[in-house]
């Protein structure tokens, strides 16, 4: 293999593992969309299919029940909803994050749940500390509803 095709397995490699743990694809071809975009144009099924098996990654439900493709560090995502709430205290937001309560040492798993929802559910990323996560909005002119919407998913009341 020569050096430039090296790097460019690298930087492909960089790019699509960027891609499932920014984004929610459920398919290959979209996945493939998603990577023309960042310049790989020559992205078959084939490929998709070989670069995921050389990953690791698998399919499975996200917390707003979607199929999507993630890598093996991400399936810690808490699913126990009885849980969740025992440990979440408060929602409030101050026009431009939201901050989110919980219980010691609860924050990174919570976080990972809500970093898994993605940009779709309204939020661009998270912070976690041990008991306080600092949450983006994508949009913060829809910063009320994402806080309505992450409360109810966490059965919160605030």
């Amino acid at each position: 293999m020569t050096s430039s095709r090296k790097e460019r397995e690298s930087l492909l490699v960089q790019a699509f593992k960027r891609l499932l743990k920014e984004q929610c694809y459920g398919s290959q071809s979209q996945l493939a969309q998603a990577l023309a975009l960042q310049g790989f144009d020559d992205m078959s099924q084939a490929k998709i299919s070989r670069l995921l098996s050389k990953l690791g990654a698998v399919k499975t439900r996200n917390t707003n029940n979607e199929m999507i493709y993630i890598l093996p560090d991400e399936l810690a995502v808490p699913k126990s909803k009885q849980s969740i709430e025992s440990v979440v205290l408060s929602v409030k937001h101050n026009n431009m994050q939201i901050i989110l309560k919980t219980g010691i040492g609860a924050a990174p798993l919570i976080s990972r749940m809500l970093d898994s929802m993605g940009e779709s559910a309204g939020i661009l990323g998270t912070l976690a500390g041990d008991d306080t996560i600092f949450i983006a909005p994508v949009d913060i002119a829809n910063i009320e509803q994402i806080t309505i919407s992450i409360r109810n998913l966490l059965a919160v009341k605030d």
